[in-house]
């Protein structure tokens, strides 16, 4: 097995909040020397962001900022100061790629923009990450989760059709928005190395959430068809969560040789008749299938329906709660879930990568204390003395 993937890359995380962060973590992950730069003394704001390790409000302990910044270093600057911002050139001058989520406006008005800094590191990758991207009349404006899956149309297509819409449990723009990053700076590192030139990466927030809109977004731009709210309910049939003993379980029908094992398994011998043995029947007959399978359903548990299901090839499922999915046999067999001892908040459970490369593993690590990596970062990667590093602190430069 060899060494991590990405060990030879040098980043510098300049972003906050999710997509950003995200999107340096699984560099980290990988073995890439991430160096997070923070504000000196309230650091990334999503620090103060609850909850908090055992309830008590600690910058350190934010648990969202726990999760997103695992295995990167941290170091303060000041990018206000001029000072500060020549400590940042200097780490540029050593870096594969910077990230960065600031508005649009933010890197030019700090002297930072792209072409500055292309200009001191040729090769450089930068991605910038906004809520609408670096151009467009929205480009500056400010976004949270629930604005970008709004505009997205995904929260139009989302919740029951006679209710209002619903936006997701979950940061799911923000966190695909990451993931898209991640993508986008390995290609541009990639084309930086073959070709000894960087580019300047531009990821939208909120293009990334359109691009999960999926079918009802293809259906428009071909067909002209506005897709509105189904709740639950799929345009197949069965394709439906249903209420069961103890919870809700996910039953699926696919074509005749699938559907004629799964109408055995519902005792209803109904079911088996020819007018429901092929989609187009069922789904003319939609209501009449959902009566008839709930009887069993609603007597049975929902991991009991599930392996029924799969037995026979079909494509259950349940509604798992978060303790279920903590505990599947799954996870861990492959070990999904690791503990990462920290030194200010303990040791907890944490995600590890959705993809496994089988000879460049997954890098567990803490995050980091704020300004943890000042001293090592600024000593032996930059060669600052120990008095110059003192005289940054002084001035507030770091």
């Amino acid at each position: 097995m060899s060494g991590a993937a990405l060990s030879h890359l040098t980043v510098v995380d300049l972003t906050h909040y999710v997509a950003g962060p995200f999107c340096a973590k699984l560099l980290a992950g990988f073995g890439a020397n991430v160096i997070k730069i923070e504000r000196p003394r309230s650091g990334d704001p999503i620090r103060a962001r609850g909850p908090f390790v055992k309830d008590k409000e600690n910058i350190e302990t934010g648990i969202p900022f726990l999760w997103l910044n695992t295995g990167k270093k941290s170091v303060t600057i000041n990018l206000k100061s001029e000072a500060g911002r020549e400590v940042f050139k200097d780490l540029v001058r050593r870096a594969d790629a910077v990230i960065e989520s600031f508005s649009p406006r933010v890197m030019p008005s700090l002297g930072l923009d792209y072409e500055t800094l292309l200009s001191i590191r040729p090769n450089l990758v930068m991605t910038s990450i906004s809520n609408f991207g670096q151009t467009g009349p929205y480009s500056d404006y400010q976004a949270e989760e629930i604005v970008e899956y709004a505009m997205s149309g995904l929260m139009g297509l989302t919740g029951d059709p006679d209710k209002p819409p619903l936006q997701s449990g979950p940061l799911m723009t923000q966190y695909t928005a990451g993931m898209l990053a991640y993508v986008a700076t390995l290609m541009a590192l990639y084309q930086s190395t073959a070709t000894g030139r960087g580019q300047h990466v531009d990821v939208s927030i909120q293009e990334c959430a359109l691009d999960n809109v999926e079918i009802a977004l293809m259906e428009f731009l071909r067909l002209g068809k506005v897709a509105r709210r189904t709740g639950d309910e799929h345009a197949l049939v069965p394709w439906q969560v249903y209420p069961c003993k103890d919870g809700h379980a996910a039953v699926i029908g696919g074509p005749v040789r699938n559907w004629l094992r799964g109408a055995a398994l519902f005792e209803e011998p109904r079911l088996l008749d020819k007018s429901y043995e092929h989609m187009g029947g069922r789904i003319q007959r939609r209501e009449e299938v959902k009566t008839l399978l709930r009887p069993w359903v609603s007597a049975h548990g929902k991991k009991e329906i599930y392996h029924a299901g799969q037995a026979r090839r079909l494509a259950f499922g349940y509604v798992a709660t978060l303790p279920e999915v903590l505990g599947s046999a799954q996870h861990k067999e492959r070990r999904f879930f690791e503990t990462i001892d920290h030194p200010a908040a303990g040791g907890h459970s944490y995600c590890a990568a959705p993809f496994r490369p089988s000879a460049t593993p997954w890098r567990s690590a803490p995050a980091p204390l704020l300004g943890e990596h000042n001293d090592a970062v600024y000593g032996s990667l930059l060669g600052y003395t120990k008095e110059r590093i003192e005289s940054l602190r002084q001035e507030g430069a770091i």
